[in-house]
């Protein structure tokens, strides 16, 4: 009898021990593809913090000399002073707007677009050059196409230019921004815009005005 029943206890445990062994592998099957399906969540979301983060290097999207000499530029407006606030440069076709200061060093560069000392005022004859960050307000750069619109209102007035092309220069490249007798807008940012590092060119993106109103004075 003592037999039997040792028999009958060992045949229990050997079901109970099956039994967990057949639940973990079942909540194993389970939470596998969960698990799996968590860590592509998690690295979406470390790409998209990524990409929103500002470069911790702070580029400097436009290299000295890359414009040609600014003795041979137009002079900029009396009333722009380095640091300052001097307008708002409009994208409609990418739903965004930022403020243009006047310089395009670190402390502009951060607040908004940066105007390039020694290039033209902003809707006036010559090649007015405006420089931002690819990871920040110049981001949606490269969306922008021939045709497309750009607004910058100044207190000179509002200043309509459409994009008539872009070109991609390396970062070392001299005399890139070339002079104008027309009135004529670029921008500049650094290339490639999801590079990792602080990337070896320049996106410059290029448009014409084509219609102004002139603010009263």
């Amino acid at each position: 009898m003592k037999k039997r029943n040792g028999v009958l206890l060992t045949v229990k445990l050997i079901f109970i021990l099956s039994l967990v062994v057949l639940i973990y592998s079942i909540v194993q099957v389970v939470k596998a593809p969960i698990e799996a399906k968590q860590a592509l969540n998690d690295w979406a979301k470390k790409r998209e913090e990524a990409i929103a983060r500002p470069l911790s290097n702070e580029e400097n999207p436009l290299p000295k000399g890359m414009v040609s000499s600014p003795k041979e530029q137009p002079a900029s407006s009396p009333s722009y002073k380095e640091g300052e606030v001097i307008g708002e440069i409009r994208f409609p076709t990418l739903n965004k707007k930022v403020a243009i200061l006047e310089g395009t060093e670190s402390p502009e560069l951060k607040k908004g677009a940066g105007h390039y000392i020694g290039s033209a005022a902003i809707g006036a004859i010559g090649n007015s050059v405006l420089a931002g960050h690819r990871d920040t307000v110049f981001r949606n750069l490269g969306e922008l196409v021939a045709g497309d619109l750009i607004e910058l209102e100044s207190m000179d007035g509002t200043f309509t230019y459409e994009v008539t092309g872009s070109t991609i220069v390396d970062g070392n490249e001299r005399g890139a921004i070339k002079l104008s007798d027309k009135a004529i807008l670029t921008l500049i940012t650094c290339y490639p815009f999801s590079y990792v590092g602080s990337a070896p060119d320049r996106y410059l993106l290029t448009a014409k005005l084509v219609k102004q109103e002139i603010s009263p004075h």
